[in-house]
């Protein structure tokens, strides 16, 4: 499958934590708000801008997504799917495929940590 530009409104999500990943998006125009679930609270982890990347982490570890990406404004971004990417990663070397799946295993655990440290800070 080829990259393809799709065009989200305000409010509009482009994936859901827990959902299957398939693709990366650049952010071509726009802002994403990146939130994550705690329980049954929500809260904005991050802002994402013109020219940066969501979606990476499941890429090398396989996950389901670690967060919810939900478009501020109107958001255009270049969707690439992991198909689309596999070729260009099936040329990088074994021990630097190993350093980015050790990295993504530590940004997950970040994710949990956030968490969890946030959930004790609402319960005070």
């Amino acid at each position: 499958m080829p990259p393809v530009t799709r065009t989200f409104r305000a409010g509009d999500t482009l994936f859901n934590e827990g959902d299957p990943s398939t693709s990366i998006f650049i952010i071509k125009k726009g802002v994403v708000s990146i939130r994550k679930r705690n329980g049954t609270t929500t809260f904005e982890v991050a802002k994402v801008n013109i020219n940066e990347v969501i979606g990476e982490l499941s890429f090398f570890d396989r996950e389901p997504r670690s967060a919810t990406a939900i478009a501020v404004i109107e958001v255009e971004a270049l969707e690439l799917p992991f198909e689309a990417m596999e070729k260009i990663y099936a040329d990088i070397p074994d021990y630097l495929k190993t350093i980015i799946a050790a990295m993504a295993q530590r940004l997950r655990k970040a994710n949990d940590q956030i968490r969890t440290i946030m959930h004790k800070n609402r319960l005070t």
